[in-house]
């Protein structure tokens, strides 16, 4: 396709005097540029045109004082090929043979096109329904740019002033394209990049924290269970996940303190708010001092049971609770009264625990049931109460001075005689996933255990480790 001319000077410059300072006997009418640029490239090797009059075979044409290679045309066009210089407006002169010349001051503009600073080839990697940002940049005056072949993935868009590609795509693929930078004077300089889109994995979790030891003591409060998370989420293949398992609580050394509380449970990594479970609190202890802050049972995940005579059980989390506003991960302790001789039973994530008027009096909260690995499990089971009666919370409760079940986040039961016996400690927490299995084998460390269901990979982690689902 033939190129178009952008004219730059459209008209003789008047009375112009030759270099020897006679009346010229040629004259420059325009310089043109090749294509729709309106100044040429600082490295050279464009071919310009000029036209006017009076030219003879054998012209020569400089710009100021470098020689280019000249090409006659006829007697009122010739063209030449630009030399490499910097950056700025030139003369433009040409010579015949016999010495006559004509001159264009100021005829013609060099520029450098732009230039990218965004290198080629891959550019982050999106995820299929979410989000994405990323930019491509050229230096340059007036930058604009533009896709001159191939296209972005479905779903995003080039902002053709800051270079911004934004949207979220829709289809998983990798997709080549070309962007074009465009400067003030229509130069141009492309550059091949691609986006690879993945799809996301819909998984499965339950995240459950440590559940909470027993108070000390004839008259020691359950612990409450482990808070319990289940839910679903979109994880991003390539993306490491972390995993902590909350430990269980620590039993009391003394009956002026309670119970020591579970550690947290949690799932964090890009792209993923962090999940966490909150530890179970611990059961209040028995206190010289009845009243005394050992007898009350701790906040957490689930609440600690109360020791006897009056005191508050401790409080679990869920809306509307007095201790956090969160989704629920459990339920509150029970709490003793004035006239109970009976200690009460730790939170569940199922349910709270009961006082001595309960029903069952003293029973431990229970736990939540979760087919999540294939089974039905039950999960975050309360501690049992004291006082010669145990009423350990369905699924991983602790009774009387025993420990809650590890990797269910239930409480420890309270302690019992002598008076100075511990309560149980908590169970340890768990973290388990579940996606399908038309997605890669996911790479873990931790050692978690793999097991699997028709049409899916379960992952079950007992410790801290990492989870990683491949890209391809």
């Amino acid at each position: 396709m033939a190129q178009s001319l952008t004219t730059l000077q459209s008209a003789a410059l008047g009375p112009v005097l030759n270099v020897s300072g006679v009346s010229p006997t040629v004259a420059i009418t325009t310089i043109a540029y090749p294509g729709i640029i309106t100044a040429v490239n600082i490295a050279g090797g464009e071919t310009v045109t000029v036209t006017g009059s009076g030219f003879d075979n054998g012209i020569t044409a400089y710009i100021d004082s470098t020689l280019c290679s000249t090409t006659y045309g006829n007697s009122t066009s010739l063209t030449f090929v630009t030399p490499a210089t910097s950056a700025g407006t030139y003369n433009v002169i040409v010579y015949n043979t016999d010495g006559t010349n004509g001159i264009r001051p100021g005829g013609i503009l060099f520029s450098p096109p732009p230039i990218w600073v965004t290198s080629a080839g891959a550019l982050p990697t999106g995820t299929a329904t979410a989000a994405y940002s990323t930019s491509v940049s050229a230096t340059g005056t007036g930058i604009t740019y533009g896709v001159t072949s191939g296209a972005l993935p479905d779903g995003l868009s080039l902002n053709s002033s800051s270079g911004a590609i934004t949207g979220t795509p829709t289809v998983a693929n990798t997709f080549n394209f070309t962007i074009t930078a465009t400067n003030t004077y229509n130069q141009t300089t492309a550059r091949a990049f691609s986006i690879t889109v993945i799809n996301v994995v819909p998984t499965s979790y339950l995240v459950v924290a440590g559940g909470g030891a027993g108070g000390m003591g004839y008259y020691g409060g359950g612990g409450g269970a482990g808070g319990v998370l289940e839910s679903t989420t979109n994880l991003s293949p390539g993306v490491t996940y972390t995993i902590t398992i909350g430990t269980g609580g620590v039993p009391s050394v003394s009956q002026n303190s309670r119970g020591g509380n579970g550690g947290n449970s949690s799932i964090s990594g890009s792209g993923l708010t962090t999940v966490t479970a909150i530890g179970g609190g611990g059961g209040g202890s028995r206190n010289s001092d009845v009243n005394g802050p050992g007898a009350q049972g701790a906040n957490g995940g689930s609440g600690g049971g109360a020791s006897y005579v009056a005191n508050a059980g401790g409080k679990g989390v869920y809306p509307g609770s007095s201790y956090i506003d969160a989704p629920r991960q459990g339920y509150d302790g029970g709490s003793s009264n004035s006239d109970s001789t009976f200690s009460a039973g730790g939170g569940g994530a199922g349910g709270p625990g009961q006082g001595a008027t309960g029903s069952p009096p003293r029973a431990a909260g229970p736990g939540l049931a979760s087919s999540i690995t294939g089974t039905s499990v039950y999960y975050g089971g309360g501690g049992g109460n004291a006082f010669g009666t145990s009423y350990p919370g369905i699924g991983g409760g602790g009774a009387i001075n025993t420990a809650g079940t590890a990797n269910t986040g239930g409480g420890g039961g309270g302690g019992g005689l002598p008076n100075n016996t511990p309560g149980g400690a908590g169970g340890s927490g768990v973290v388990i996933f579940q996606y399908p299995d038309s997605f890669p084998v996911a790479t873990t460390t931790g050692s978690p255990t793999v097991t699997s269901i028709t049409g899916y990979r379960i992952y079950k982690f007992t410790g801290t480790g990492t989870f990683t689902i491949p890209s391809s």
